[in-house]
C-alpha cells in the first residue's frame, strides 16, 4: 500500500498504526534492527494511545513479534487525533535521514489525515524543509479535491488563524489591472499584508528582477543540446535565448487547479511566439479545470485532440464528485495548419507509480511515446514546467534538442543529477519516423 493509500486508510479510522506515513526501513537496516533486539531486547518502549493505536515503534513492535520477545509499551492519553499524529511525526523524523522527495511524501500523507495543519508547523516538525513546501504540496492536493481549502490552520502553538494572502488595494481602474498584474509576482514577504496598488507593482517587479538574477542556468550537458534552467517560464526566452519561430514542440504538465490558470495565458503566448508554423503544444491537464484550461489555449491555439494519459496503479480520489480516477487527458494543439506526423494512439497506458525524482513524474516511456510521434529528430523541444525533467531524458534518448526551466531550484539541480545519473544508461539515438 502507498503512503497515500495508508494515510486515507488512517483517515477513514480502519488503519490504527500512525506512524504508516513513513517509509518502511531498508531491510538491511531493519535486519540490523532485528539482531539488537534479539541481544539486548526492546530497549525503548513503543507508544500506543488508548484504544491500542500505534503512535510510535512500529518497526520495534515487529521485530519483537517476530523474535517472539516481550515489547515493553507506553500507553498515552491524547486530546485529538492530530496530537498523536504530530507526536509520530516528532519522533520519527529525528530519527530518520529522510531525502526530499521522502519529505514531500511525508507532507502529502500528513495533509491527508491532518489538514488543518499549518505549513509553518508542519515545517517546523519535520525539519529541513520550507514553509513553502509545504504550501505547495497542500495547493496540489487542493487543487485535486483530495482535501479541503481551509480558511484557517493550525499554528506552532495550537491556536487557529487564518491563512494569509497578500492584499492589494486599488482605487481606480488603471490601478486594478496593475493590481491584477502585480498580485501574482509579489514576494513572499508581502503575505498577509495590504499593500497599495503602487507599491505592490515596485515589489512585483523587484521580486521578479531579483529572480531573474537569481536564476542559476544549469550547464548544458554532453554536446549541448540539453539546457536546464532555474526561473520561470516567462523569463526563458531571454535567459536561454530562444528566438520566435524555432521550436518545433512544446510538451510539459502545468501545475493543474484554479492557481495556474492567471499564468496560462503566459503560456499559451509563450507558445504561440517560439513554435515554428505547425509546430505542437502538448500539455498533461488536471479534469477539475479542464474546461477553462480549453478555453484560454484556445484563444491563442488550434485544438486537434486529446490523448488519454491511463494507469493501472493506486487511483485518484476525488472525494467531492465520488470519483476513482485512473486516467488524466493530455491537450494536443497546433500553431496553424496540422502538420502530418504520421499514425500515434492517442491512448497510452502504464503501470505509474514512477516518483523517485518528483511527486509528479510521468513514466519515461510515455513522455518517449509522446516526444518520438509529436517530434522529428534534431527537433527543438521546450518544457516550461520542468518538474522531474523526464522530457529532457527522453529529448536525450531519441535525439531532440530541449531547453527546459523549472521555477523550483531543487527541481532543476535534482533534474541535472538524473540526466548525469542516467547517461551511462541512455544514449543519444537517431530514431527514425
Amino acid at each position: 500500500m502507498s503512503q497515500t493509500a495508508r494515510a486515507k486508510s488512517v483517515q477513514r479510522g480502519r488503519c490504527k498504526i500512525y506512524t504508516d506515513i513513513f517509509p518502511p526501513l531498508q531491510p538491511d537496516a531493519y535486519e540490523a534492527l532485528k539482531r539488537s533486539i534479539a541481544e539486548i531486547g526492546v530497549q525503548e518502549p513503543v507508544i500506543e494511545d488508548e484504544k491500542g493505536g500505534l503512535i510510535d515503534g512500529r518497526h520495534r513492535r515487529q521485530a519483537a513479534e517476530e523474535l517472539k520477545i516481550p515489547c515493553p509499551k507506553i500507553i498515552r492519553r491524547f486530546a485529538s487525533e492530530a496530537e498523536k499524529f504530530e507526536l509520530a511525526l516528532r519522533l520519527n523524523c529525528q530519527r530518520r535521514q529522510l531525502n526530499r522527495q521522502q519529505k514531500r511524501s511525508l507532507i502529502e500523507a500528513y495533509l491527508l489525515a491532518d489538514p488543518k495543519i499549518g505549513d509553518n508547523a508542519l515545517a517546523d516538525i519535520i525539519g529541513g524543509i520550507s514553509k513553502n513546501t509545504v504550501a505547495e504540496v497542500r495547493s496540489q492536493l487542493e487543487a485535486t479535491c483530495q482535501i479541503d481549502k481551509l480558511a484557517k490552520t493550525r499554528g506552532k502553538d495550537g491556536r487557529m488563524r487564518s491563512r494569509k494572502y497578500a492584499r492589494i488595494v486599488a482605487n481606480t481602474d488603471k490601478e486594478v489591472d496593475s493590481a491584477r498584474k502585480a498580485i501574482k509576482d509579489l514576494p513572499d514577504s508581502c503575505q498577509g499584508k495590504i499593500v497599495d496598488a503602487t507599491t505592490a507593482a515596485r515589489r512585483a517587479r523587484r521580486n521578479v528582477k531579483e529572480q531573474v538574477r537569481d536564476a542559476q542556468i544549469i550547464l548544458p550537458l554532453g554536446d549541448g543540446d540539453i539546457q536546464l534552467h532555474h526561473c520561470r517560464f516567462q523569463d526563458l526566452e531571454q535567459l536561454a535565448g530562444i528566438k520566435p519561430a524555432t521550436a518545433n514542440l512544446l510538451l510539459t504538465d502545468i501545475p493543474y487547479g484554479e492557481a495556474f490558470l492567471d499564468q496560462l495565458p503566459d503560456l499559451a503566448a509563450l507558445a504561440q511566439r517560439v513554435l515554428v508554423e505547425g509546430g505542437i503544444f502538448a500539455t498533461y491537464c488536471g479534469q477539475t479545470c479542464l474546461n477553462k484550461v480549453i478555453r484560454i489555449l484556445d484563444e491563442y491555439l488550434t485544438y486537434r485532440w486529446t490523448r488519454a494519459s491511463i494507469w493501472t496503479s493506486t487511483a485518484n480520489i476525488i472525494h467531492v464528485l465520488q470519483i476513482t480516477s485512473n486516467w488524466e487527458p493530455v491537450l494536443i494543439y497546433s500553431k496553424g495548419d496540422w502538420r502530418r506526423l504520421g499514425h500515434w494512439r492517442d491512448v497510452s497506458q502504464s503501470v505509474g507509480g514512477e516518483k523517485n525524482w518528483h511527486p509528479w513524474q510521468k513514466p519515461l516511456p510515455e513522455i518517449e511515446d509522446l516526444v518520438r510521434h509529436l517530434s522529428a529528430p534534431g527537433d527543438l523541444v521546450i518544457d516550461p514546467c520542468g518538474g522531474s525533467f523526464t522530457t529532457a531524458v527522453a529529448c536525450r534518448n531519441l535525439g531532440r534538442r530541449f531547453i527546459a526551466c523549472d521555477v523550483d531550484e531543487a527541481c532543476v539541480r535534482t533534474g541535472w543529477e538524473r540526466l548525469a545519473e542516467e547517461k551511462e544508461q541512455t544514449a543519444t539515438v537517431p530514431v527514425a519516423v
